[in-house]
């Protein structure tokens, strides 16, 4: 009787030690062994499941690949490009126009976003629902006073079947690469799309 006392408890923190770490599930069993009438034998019998990924575009680490779509609020968003640098552009619109400090650069980000509800219901869309991040790790917001250039999102209401695109512009490094476009989503949650 000791001597199965003694198996179990070191089974029984094994098990315990292995389900707390959460990677893997355990399952203990205790067969009785036919040579021993009614004597009970503990076994540690390990089930090793794959661990989950993370959904597509969920995390900067798993963002939606170009020429993807992203799904939230009802909306179907897709990149449909890039101009970078959009510095020329910017300031023929308008003179007076922002412009970037020394080593930044404008970047433009053209998106199309459909609206998938019913044809009765309403879309909103915001441009500064919108950030940027790249190799630099710094979160860039819209630019918000840019006039003269068309195509420019701002914010719009629009219905179940319609499909809008525009340019959300942003001031970027010189050298940012991996760039992110992050959607905030009304739920709280993030979505990552990667840039060309």
């Amino acid at each position: 009787m000791n001597h199965d006392k003694a198996l179990r408890i070191p089974a029984l923190f094994l098990a315990l030690s292995i389900v707390a770490c959460g990677s893997n599930t355990v399952v203990i069993s205790t067969p009785t062994n036919p040579g021993y009438s009614g004597s009970v034998q503990p076994t540690l019998t390990m089930v090793i499941f794959p661990t989950s990924t993370s959904l597509l575009g969920t995390s900067p680490s798993n963002p939606v690949p170009v020429g993807s779509d992203a799904n939230a609020d009802n909306m179907k968003f897709v990149i449909k490009g890039t101009v970078r640098p959009a510095n020329g552009m910017v300031s023929s619109g308008d003179m007076f126009n922002a412009q970037p400090g020394q080593w930044q650069q404008y970047i433009f980000v053209t998106l199309g976003v459909t609206c998938e509800t019913s044809p009765d219901q309403l879309c909103h869309l915001s441009p500064f629902k919108f950030i940027l991040i790249g190799s630099d790790g710094i979160l860039k917001y819209p630019e918000r006073l840019i006039s003269g250039v068309k195509g420019i999102f701002e914010d719009t209401d629009f219905y179940g079947g319609a499909t809008i695109s525009g340019i959300v512009p942003f001031i970027i490094s010189i050298g940012d690469s991996h760039l992110l476009l992050i959607y905030e989503s009304l739920s709280g949650d993030n979505f990552y799309l990667a840039l060309p």
